[in-house]
């Protein structure tokens, strides 16, 4: 696979946060996700595959199940198979999602 640019063709949204995927492969998609101060952006309650955030730029909050980790540029957190997840953006935030497109076994 060529090298890609994450930040290429990324775009901010009033109407709510924009994702722009990278990639997709057999087991992981890459998407980097662009929240406007304020917004926020909830994964659907079904969806507890693990992911990992990588924070590119800005400040907020990522939502790990019950726990909420702030975050600044440069931040990784890794939300384990099983756990909810969302983001908040306290400044414009830019995040790297990569997660498993396998469902965890219940």
């Amino acid at each position: 696979m060529p090298r890609l640019n994450a930040i290429t063709g990324t775009a901010f949204s009033d109407a709510g946060p924009l994702p722009h995927v990278v990639h997709v492969g057999p087991g992981l998609a890459s998407l980097v996700l662009c929240l406007r101060a304020g917004q926020l952006l909830d994964a659907p309650a079904e969806d507890t595959t693990e992911t990992v955030f990588a924070v590119l730029s800005g400040r907020g909050r990522v939502v790990e199940g019950a726990r909420t980790h702030e975050v600044v540029a440069g931040d990784v957190v890794h939300v384990l198979p099983g756990s909810g997840k969302g983001l908040r953006a306290l400044d414009d935030l830019v995040v790297l999602g990569v997660r498993s497109l396998a469902r965890p076994a219940a």
